[in-house]
């Protein structure tokens, strides 16, 4: 059963960057995995999302121990999944970056927004994004976890799982705000923490805003999977899927 504010947010009629994820892997034929790939996803989205409700809602810790923990009694993690997530989260909260931002910074926080580009209505939630209206910048800061054991590693899964896309989508959201919060932001940053899942649960930090050309081809890919959203929602015949997409 999901929290209420899981329920709210899914249910605002939007497109958020997961349902692209979605529409990308049923047009491209991911959902044909075997029944093993599956389970093996599945259970690594379950863990990840008990880890970003331990780090970001601590105060609903126990309804997420009720509610996400047991699907993850058939796994092989070792010690239990409470030690292990506690000791993640040891771990963050040591960074001077990160417990600067866990503490100075709006967490959840739902943008909606309209790509004017598409006109598609959008929405995202945000792990953490800081705003500073004297300096005119924003901070969106989203962690990950990773099998990533360098940073070189974690920057290419960057682009293997669409990051630079939600990495746009997301800096977008917030210079496209329906609430015109940010009109006066001059400064867009987003970074992405990533976590070893593995011992010694090292932690990488990416500017993605200081990767030439990593926003603006994130932006080319989501601008190009609202179009298909929008087309399948008109009923109009779907146009073919580029080669640059087929691999990215």
């Amino acid at each position: 059963m999901l929290t209420t504010a899981d329920e709210l947010y899914r249910s605002l009629p939007r497109v958020s960057n997961s349902d692209l994820t979605r529409l990308k892997e049923e047009q491209l034929g991911y959902g044909d995995a075997n029944t093993t790939g599956r389970a093996t996803t599945e259970r690594a989205k379950v863990f990840g999302r008990a880890f970003h409700q331990h780090l970001l809602e601590p105060e609903s810790i126990g309804m997420v121990m009720h509610q996400l923990l047991p699907d993850l009694t058939s796994t092989s993690l070792e010690p239990t999944q409470a030690s292990e997530l506690a000791m993640l989260m040891a771990t963050i909260r040591k960074d001077p970056f990160c417990r600067r931002y866990l503490r100075q910074s709006e967490r959840e926080r739902v943008v909606l927004f309209t790509d004017p580009a598409t006109g598609v209505p959008c929405k995202t939630r945000l792990d953490m994004v800081h705003t500073s209206p004297k300096r005119r910048n924003a901070l969106i800061i989203d962690v990950k976890m990773t099998s990533a054991c360098t940073p070189a590693q974690f920057l290419e899964s960057c682009y293997t799982y669409d990051y630079d896309r939600q990495a746009a989508f997301y800096l977008d959201s917030l210079r496209f705000s329906d609430s015109g919060e940010w009109t006066d932001t001059k400064q867009f940053n987003v970074v992405f923490i990533g976590m070893m899942k593995q011992q010694p649960h090292r932690l990488f930090a990416i500017d993605t805003t200081s990767i030439p050309g990593f926003i603006d081809y994130g932006r080319k890919k989501y601008r190009f999977w609202l179009r298909k959203w929008r087309e399948e929602q008109e009923g109009h015949r779907l146009v073919p899927t580029p080669a640059w997409q087929l691999s990215a």
